[in-house]
């Protein structure tokens, strides 16, 4: 049993890989010294011992009783992937095989009944209850504090009912992403929602996260798509129904979204599909001279009236800088003409645009955003950026372990600020996170809308020989508060978990926290699900 199968992103048969030049580039910015590279540990070594679970005897055999024996694990090695999910410090510890504050038990359920059975006897137990989808929550939101029990959906996983007259689908919270998607492109649908964690993501998870995907900016995030729930809560079960729209008091089902397990365990839901022929869908792209042009082009195509892509990204220059030298392109034909015609390194910033849809539309929307960008002096680079994006939008996030193998940290953090404090945002915290030597830090707008967008902070630097965790945490918070003073909100995809509760006063006020605590006491009165998690609720 060793630590890498329990941390590692992704596909454990995937072995990490970079070619010569992007290796070169890790040597040259972050000059990690050989010898401590080498005595890194890379996940070879064995699991610490976990504490001895505290659930009685009693309730495992009635545990077993409503799943099945061979569907309640009590492995040291299933408990502690149960309870940690991508944070840099998780996966950093897990690597030195630690893994602490763990659940007791890992149970599998295949039905509601199964869950509503789960979580009645754990409420009358007494015994915490955190959902599980596909463990890539970055914000600590499984650790478990108090133990208690793991409830994994992965079983739970069917398709209910699909709804072509409708455009609806709905299914149990367990399934994954791509067994989702596959099913409907087979039907000529699409739900259009792809996170970079796509791959090992759940509908579930997308709900309790109130996530994105890459292509929201058309498709809307997952509050967007959703019409209606059921949860399974310690107070019973809850169920909304699917109207198109319906004037019926406050919609009580939008409580659950975000709600990160804290409320009960979202069982089933129901979403919007559209129809989708990737044959229409339109792609560009244009190389800007500044960050500045290509944010006011993308602002203004939002709000121009004439529709909107469905992927629209913008990377700032650092970020486009390192994509240049990474993939190879740095010196070559390509990267000698652009400077050539001023766009120069550390100044230029690269825009990516695909519109789905109907294909006179998506040609319509793309011809009216390259004349925004021509005016703005964006230089069309094609389809061919575009579409080396889309090679790697999910092998990329295998980097973050190669990465760390070679003492490299990196981790992320992402905001939604509005238009007209978006480039102050940017500056300051990009200024504080730079402010630390040899440090790199790439910045890109994913997400649009029509008012402001998102800001995407990619961080990485070389890690503390002694002192990594407490070094880490304390460069993470700076950055968290420079992004919350200047404009930007706590989260705008990830969600909050244990990593952003201490801030989340200052984000919704004293009476918003009011509010949300009564909340979780009208449908967890004794407090169960997911404790200490969103808000610190206990």
């Amino acid at each position: 049993m060793t630590t890498r199968n329990i941390y590692k992103w992704g596909s454990p048969e995937i072995e990490e890989s970079l070619p010569k030049h992007t290796l070169e580039f890790l040597e040259s910015q972050f000059q990690i010294q050989k010898e401590f590279k080498e005595n890194l540990p890379k996940g070879e070594l064995p699991l610490r011992k976990l504490k001895s679970s505290k659930i009685t005897t009693a309730v495992i055999n009635k545990l077993k009783l409503i799943v099945g024996k061979e569907n309640v694990d009590l492995s040291d090695e299933s408990r502690a992937k149960h309870s940690i999910g991508k944070f840099y410090s998780e996966i950093y510890n897990a690597r030195f095989g630690l893994v602490q504050k763990t659940v007791d038990v890992v149970v599998k359920p295949d039905s509601e009944k199964q869950i509503e059975s789960i979580v009645e006897l754990a409420n009358s137990a007494k015994i915490p209850v955190i959902p599980f989808g596909a463990g890539s929550s970055v914000t600590r939101a499984l650790e478990a504090p108090k133990g208690g029990i793991s409830l994994d959906l992965s079983r739970y996983n069917r398709i209910l009912e699909f709804n072509a007259i409708n455009a609806t689908v709905t299914v149990e919270a367990g399934i994954f992403g791509p067994e989702l998607e596959s099913f409907l492109n087979d039907k000529g649908f699409t739900c259009g929602h792809f996170p970079q964690s796509f791959e090992f993501s759940t509908v579930g998870g997308w709900v309790a996260a109130k996530g994105a995907g890459q292509a929201s900016t058309g498709y809307g995030k997952i509050e967007d798509i959703i019409l209606a729930l059921t949860a399974i809560t310690p107070s019973g079960k809850f169920e909304s129904k699917p109207y198109p729209a319906a004037s019926i008091g406050p919609d009580v089902f939008r409580l659950f979204l975000g709600s990160e397990g804290s409320l009960g365990v979202i069982s089933k839901v129901t979403l919007k599909i559209r129809k989708y022929n990737v044959k229409n869908s339109s792609k560009g792209s244009f190389i800007f001279k500044n960050f500045e042009s290509a944010v006011e082009t993308m602002r203004e195509a939002m709000q121009a009236g004439f529709g909107k892509p469905h992927f629209f990204r913008v990377q700032d220059p650092e970020e486009t800088d390192i994509s240049f030298r990474m993939s190879g392109l740095q010196g070559g034909k390509e990267d000698y003409v652009l400077r050539l015609l001023g766009y120069k390194p550390n100044e230029r910033s690269l825009m990516h645009i695909i519109v789905d849809g109907d294909a006179d539309y998506s040609k319509f929307v793309l011809k009216k955003i390259k004349k925004i960008a021509k005016r703005r002096g964006g230089f069309s680079t094609g389809e061919s950026p575009v579409n080396k994006w889309l090679h790697q939008r999910y092998s990329s996030a295998y980097l973050r372990d190669y990465l760390m193998n070679e003492g490299v940290r990196i981790d992320t953090l992402e905001t939604a600020v509005t238009w007209h404090e978006l480039f102050g945002l940017w500056n300051k915290t990009r200024a504080y996170i730079k402010s630390f030597p040899n440090t790199s830090c790439m910045v890109h707008i994913s997400h649009a809308y029509e008012t402001g967008a998102n800001l995407y902070f990619i961080f990485l630097n070389p890690m503390d020989k002694e002192n990594e965790i407490s070094n880490f945490e304390k460069f993470h918070k700076g950055i968290i508060e420079t992004i919350h003073t200047n404009g930007g909100s706590l989260s705008h995809h990830h969600g909050i978990g244990r990593m952003l509760a201490p801030w989340m006063e200052r984000e919704v006020g004293k009476e918003g926290v009011r509010i949300l605590s009564s909340v979780k006491k009208i449908f967890d009165p004794k407090g169960i699900m997911n404790p200490g998690g969103l808000l610190g609720i206990k």
